[in-house]
């Protein structure tokens, strides 16, 4: 079985108790090793002790000078050092003359023969005591050795003191045992917690092998490369993890200076971070960022019901400036049409009548009263309205009154010449289009409860001014005023109306945005008995 194919909480079971392992072998061996080096340390430091107590003693000197072999040889000498031996747990005493011969030694057969090992030149020569490991006629040993010296200082002779480093292995094997049996308990240990780490990280990847995510995130990475909209992601603390080549472009931002970096200090007029606090979503909404307009969808990124980041895709809204001013333009050219469809039908049938009744001078009247009505109506707004969007919008919103049943009255002292390059006409057209809108609803909200209202309270007088260094627009309707339970600031809050509720509360937020964005302001007032006046009031240059 290839090692992909195996999930990945069994690798990580496999690489976490097979590195767990090793480590502790290695420490186990490095543990041995330093028993046996301290054990070895130890049993020689007591070896060159009792070594240098009997290199010191009467009895050992004297046994040298007089060098009474008889005497070595019996049964006495030679059991006294062999009890001695017993008694510290030694493998043996050996002392010998000035020429490394053995007068004592555990072994009867081997007195008067040379001691083996190599290692007492340091003592007979140079009459050092100190420790040190050679292989002898007992066994490879630890030795602590010292020379003998007379009364006159000369060294007459060498004791060593030995233990058998195959007795040391044996005492020290046990120890040996006990690491390693706490080596598997360790390991059984640590698979059992890295088969739960495992698992809980698995769970926080979403189940997904390595492989996946990898997989994923190139597919992620070509696909965000591709989006047309800009796309940014933040985590829960506030820094940018992503951005695609598109969000780059449109906010003329440096991708790799950029990433890892607090979204505050890359982009310090976005609000995202608020959703991380509202974990709310935004669809559709207006931004103003790096001097750019854009149009933004903002969701947050919730995981086991924690937000742990933010995602924003948006587009330039230029983009869409001529689609909207298509649309725009389209939906005023449909109302105007269907305005004039209703209204000429009314006066075919007119003309028609008047035909079959032979009444042809009343027909040239009423055609000629149509004709000067439209040409004057037309000829004022081109006049008075030097952009054609608004114009049109304006020529469609009066037709769209004339069908309700309203008047649509542009004052005479009007003007408005073409927008300012920092203003598009779109916008204009945005505000005064809802502000319209909303005066026809206060309107049409009157006459349907009293169908005998005075013929003024039917007039919407609409004033364009672009005197001084503002463009003033004003619509003043006779309708049924602002709400009273409603100051000026809630109604301007998405959502918010004094009408219905599904689908409302949107055009004044939106006059409201639009005026702000373009440092603008919006009054409300309605201090009379009835009615309101809407006032926006757009400054000619740019602030920023």
């Amino acid at each position: 079985m290839k090692w992909r194919q195996i999930s990945f909480r069994k690798r990580m079971l496999i690489i976490m108790t097979l590195s767990g392992l090793i480590e502790l072998l290695i420490l186990s061996a490095a543990g041995f090793a330093y028993i046996k080096h301290s054990q070895e340390k130890e049993i020689g430091l007591k070896a060159l002790g009792v070594a240098s107590f009997l290199a010191k003693s009467d009895a050992v000197v004297n046994l040298i000078e007089t060098r009474d072999f008889r005497a070595m040889n019996s049964a006495d000498v030679q059991d006294r050092y062999r009890k001695l031996t017993e008694m510290i747990g030694a493998a043996f005493i050996v002392i010998g003359d000035h020429e490394g011969v053995r007068l004592v030694h555990p072994v009867d057969q081997r007195l008067g023969k040379p001691m083996k090992g190599g290692d007492n030149a340091r003592a007979l020569i140079h009459g050092e005591a100190y420790v040190s490991i050679a292989q002898g006629s007992l066994g490879r040993s630890v030795r602590g050795k010292a020379a003998i010296f007379n009364r006159d200082g000369d060294v007459i002779g060498v004791v060593s003191v030995g233990y058998l480093l195959d007795t040391l292995q044996d005492k020290i094997e046990p120890y040996l045992a006990f690491l390693i049996l706490m080596a598997l308990l360790v390991v059984a240990a640590n698979a059992l917690l890295s088969s739960y780490a495992s698992r809980r990280f698995q769970k926080a990847i979403l189940g997904f092998e390595p492989e996946e995510i990898g997989r994923l995130y190139v597919e992620l990475d070509v696909t965000m490369s591709t989006i047309k909209e800009g796309i940014i992601s933040i985590d829960s603390n506030g820094i940018l993890r992503s951005i695609n080549k598109s969000a780059c472009q449109i906010l003329d931002i440096d991708r790799k200076s950029s990433l890892n970096q607090p979204l505050t200090k890359v982009l310090p007029d976005s609000d995202l971070n608020k959703l991380l606090k509202s974990g709310e979503h935004d669809h559709d909404i207006e931004l103003y960022l790096k001097q750019k307009r854009l149009i933004a969808n903002r969701s947050p990124i919730v995981v086991e019901g924690k937000v742990v980041g933010a995602v924003s895709s948006f587009r330039l809204r230029d983009e869409i400036n001529e689609l909207t001013e298509q649309l725009s333009q389209t939906k005023e050219y449909a109302d105007l049409l269907r305005s004039q469809t209703h209204e000429h039908q009314n006066k075919l049938n007119t003309i028609s009548g008047l035909v079959q009744m032979g009444e042809l001078d009343a027909v040239q009247n009423l055609i000629g009263q149509e004709t000067e009505h439209y040409q004057a109506l037309i000829e004022f707004l081109r006049e008075t309205i030097k952009d054609p969007l608004i114009a049109g919008m304006l020529l469609g919103k009066t037709e769209r009154a004339r069908e309700l049943g309203l008047v649509l009255k542009v004052e005479e002292g009007s003007r408005l010449e073409v927008m300012p390059t920092w203003l598009n006409s779109d916008d204009v057209v945005t505000v005064l289009g809802n502000l319209i809108d909303n005066a026809f609803d206060a309107t049409m909200s009157v006459i349907n409860s009293d169908q005998h209202i005075s013929p003024d309270r039917r007039i919407i007088e609409v004033s364009l001014s672009d005197f001084g260094n503002e463009i003033i627009l004003e619509v003043d309707d006779q309708g049924c005023g602002l709400p009273h339970d409603l100051d000026t600031t809630t109604l301007t809050n998405k959502g918010v109306s004094s009408k219905a509720k599904h689908n409302r509360g949107v055009g004044l937020y939106l006059v409201k945005t639009l005026a702000d964005r373009y440092h603008g302001q919006l009054e409300m007032t309605s201090d009379k008995e009835y009615g309101t006046r809407m006032t926006v009031y757009l400054p000619k240059e740019s602030q920023l």
